[in-house]
């Protein structure tokens, strides 16, 4: 009976939206920025169409540019020479990591947008998904969505 208790709670949990947390945001030679939910939900949003287990799944969340632009990234047309060396590090509460080139994250190289998702099928992301889960728009495969996001780090690449 008490397994079955723990199982039940365990599904209820990972089911219910995730609690909202601070998103940290580190650029190299800058302060780093820590974003509430409420800067991050105000940032420029988008959507993006991925498959998961052969089904379209829609996720909706702010852009991984404006969250970097809070934090002091240098972008656009002034991004080239030793700034274009830099990478963009997706950290996980889990310890999952993955890794972006930061021209990857800037509309001015790339069409379709990098999202920091906080919903899911217009649902709040749930415990195991939250409280932002990555979305490379465009990618084949979702390895670089990382789940779980709770921090950023802008570094020198190579």
């Amino acid at each position: 009976m008490r397994i079955l208790l723990a199982v039940t709670a365990a599904i209820a949990l990972l089911a219910s939206p995730v609690l909202a947390q601070d998103l940290k945001v580190t650029v190299a030679g800058r302060d780093t920025v820590m974003l509430t939910p409420a800067e991050v939900k105000a940032l420029p949003r988008a959507k993006a169409t991925i498959t998961v287990k052969g089904q379209p799944v829609v996720y909706e969340g702010a852009v991984l540019h404006g969250a970097l632009l809070k934090a002091g990234v240098v972008s656009g047309e002034r991004l080239m020479g030793r700034y274009l060396n830099q990478i963009v590090v997706l950290r996980a509460a889990d310890g999952f990591s993955s890794i972006l080139s930061i021209a990857e994250t800037d509309p001015v190289y790339r069409a379709n947008p990098v999202i920091l998702a906080d919903t899911v099928n217009g649902k709040p992301l749930d415990a195991r998904e939250g409280p932002y889960r990555v979305v490379v728009d465009g990618d084949l495969r979702n390895s670089r969505s990382p789940r779980g996001v709770v921090s950023i780090e802008v570094k020198a690449g190579f």
